[in-house]
This record gives C-alpha cells, structure tokens and sequence, in this order.
C-alpha cells in the first residue's frame, strides 16, 4: 500500500474550506437506511449541518475528543486526508471533503461553534492551532478508485476509533467490486482473508434481502449482525443454503421464512427472533423438526422450541462422567503432591455431587418400590 504515498501531498487547510462526508460510511452505525448526497450539494449549509449533527451522535465518541482538544489543543499528530470537492462554490474558494479525520474535523467545528455563540472563550492562538491545519491532500483525479476506501479503512478496520461490522463489510465488497481480489481486499483493510470473506458474504446476503419485494424495505444496517450470525451456525447456513457461485442463499422457502423472523409482525413488537444473537438458538433446533414446528406456530417462540428440544434430547453425560474418571486415574504420585488447594476443593466438590447424585438415586428407587 505504499504507492499510495505517491498521490498524497501537504497541504495547509482552514477549518472553513473542510467538508464533512454526508456520505459518511460511519453513518450505517446509526441503524439507518443511507440515502446518498449527490456530491454537488456537499456545500449547502444544512447538508453540512445535519452531517455535523450525526457525527455527534453519542456513538461517535465525538464530545469526549472536543473535550480532549479543549483542554491540550489540536495535536496533529495524524494528519486529515482530504481531497478537492468536485462542486463549484459560489465565492470560487476551493473546498476539500474529508476522506479521513470527520471525527477530528467536527470536534473542531463544534467547539468555534461554541466560542462564536459565547459558550467557550478561545484566544487568539488557541484559535488560529483549531482552525489551521495541515493535512494531506489525495490527488483523486490520478489516485485509484479504491484509494477513499483504503485510507480511512486501513486506521478505522483495525485501528483508531474501529468502523462497525457492516462498516467493515461494506468496504470489502466495494473493493471486491472494484476488481480487487479477496486476498487483497482483506490486506487494503487490514483484515485477515477469511474475515474480509465472511463479511463480504453477510453484506451481500443483506443486500439479497434489500432486493426483495416483500421485505425490502426492512434490510436496514443494523439487520446486518443477524446475517453475520447465520454465517457462523453451519446448520442454519446450510439451512439457508448460501451459494458462493450466485453470492446468495437459494432456498427461497427457507430465506423468506426467515426474513419474516428476524422483522416484527404487523400486530406486535418483538420478532421470533428478536435480536441477532437468537440465530445461534435457531442453530440448535433447525434440524429438529418436532422443535421448529413449536417455533413456528403462531404461539411459538424460542423459548418454547428449545425446551422441547431440551426434553427429546437430554443432554450426554455420562461420557463427560468417564473423561473425568479417566483424567483423575492419569494422576501420578508426583501429580497428586504438586495439586493445589483449589484443586483439592474441585475433586472434593465432584465427590460430594457423585454421593448426592447416589443418594437421590436410590431415594427415587425406593419410593417406587
């Protein structure tokens, strides 16, 4: 990624020529669906307003570095990555849109928003180090599609303040799109191959989702974690029948049926599957027919399939019994003079459960005789 550094140049910048991102990659953590700002309108001051208002979003951490610049004043320690905005302002000033540092750049515009309403007092110094800056300025017009994608991915992937799940994912599969292969996909972000695959695949099963004509509407970002989740149970992958071929799951029975567990009903408020971590419960009655069928129904839920599973498939003890009598037999002298005192409270637990577990034995025994 070094050859980056050749489309890269200083640049002095002031606060007021900096653009926030509307398109902003961080915004799928705010749960919405992202609607894209044509470019031209970057500058209209309520573009810009709202762009700064979900930045400060509680998520973002944006009032705890304000503070933090407040207090020892802005420490370019990392440089803002920038590049020109494409639009033509009225007063002919060049702009720059934010490629990387819109936390850094809202804190900034947040606390002179706060000394020119009087809420702060800055002097003329602290001013001037808020509102000068060096940064970098990417030359995008010779620089590689992916490079927007890269820079910021390579410190917010794996590094400061990370991007979300579908962040992260959503990066994947644009330098996938680009021509990037997989391995370097994941090495542009920092990721291991295998993650960046995963994460390609659940933005694409989300996207699988948007395009359908029934539940569309409902593949917001957030729906993302239940996909992720699906990836990781074998049974309900598999259940789903995800195809890497046609990047999508093709059993569509299955995909609809759960489409409609993972969204409210029209009469309630909670799913069947009410949030992502549910899928790996799913995982265990998928394959149960008896217990899905319970799940179902228009009275089931979860909870109800699972203990009915619980009850047609009590769980295999005995087999742990004699892994913990064939480890305690593998002790030697030399073993048994060398273990600790909470050693000694596990093994005099195991026999106070093993005499109870006698004892309730014959009880029930002699209660039936």
């Amino acid at each position: 990624m070094s050859t980056l550094s050749s489309f890269l140049s200083p640049v002095r910048l002031n606060l007021n020529q900096l653009l926030l991102d509307p398109n902003n990659p961080r915004f799928s953590e705010l749960g919405e669906e992202l609607n894209t700002i044509p470019e031209n309108r970057f500058l209209e001051p309520k573009i810009q307003a709202a762009t700064k208002e979900k930045m400060k979003s509680s998520i973002f951490d944006v009032s705890e570095l304000k503070d933090t610049i407040k207090t020892v004043g802005f420490l370019p320690m990392d440089r803002i990555v920038v590049r020109k905005w494409r639009g033509k302002a009225i007063d002919d000033k060049d702009y720059y849109v934010i490629i990387e540092g819109n936390r850094r750049v809202t804190a900034l515009k947040w606390l002179i928003d706060l000394h020119d309403n009087g809420k702060e007092t800055f002097s003329d110094e602290q001013i001037d180090n808020l509102t000068n800056l060096d940064g970098l300025l990417l030359d995008d017009k010779v620089a590689p599609e992916t490079a927007t994608l890269i820079l910021p991915g390579l410190r917010h992937v794996s590094g400061v303040k990370e991007w979300g799940a579908y962040q992260k994912a959503k990066a994947v599969h644009a330098l996938r799109k680009a021509g990037l292969s997989p391995q370097e996909s994941a090495q542009s972000l920092g990721l291991s191959t295998r993650s960046a695959n995963t994460s390609y695949r659940c933005f694409l099963a989300l996207e699988q989702m948007k395009s359908d004509e029934e539940f569309g509407e409902f593949a917001v970002p957030k729906m993302y974690s239940y996909f992720e989740e699906s990836f990781k149970r074998p049974d309900v992958k598999n259940w789903l029948n995800w195809n890497d071929e046609k990047e999508q799951f093709i059993n569509e029975e299955n995909i609809k049926e759960f489409y409609s567990w993972i969204i409210p009903p029209p009469d309630d408020d909670s799913p069947k599957l009410p949030e992502a971590k549910s899928v790996r419960d799913l995982g265990i009655i998928i394959k149960d027919e008896q217990a899905l069928n319970i799940f179902r129904s228009a009275a089931g839920s979860l909870t109800r399939a699972l203990a009915k599973y619980e009850v047609d498939h009590p769980e295999e003890w005995q087999p742990k019994v004699v892994a913990a009598s064939n480890a305690i037999n593998s002790l030697t002298p030399e073993m048994l003079r060398k273990i600790d005192e909470n050693a000694i409270a596990a093994l005099e637990l195991l026999l106070k459960r093993i005499e109870q577990a006698l004892q309730d034995r014959k009880a029930l025994l002699g209660s039936t005789e």
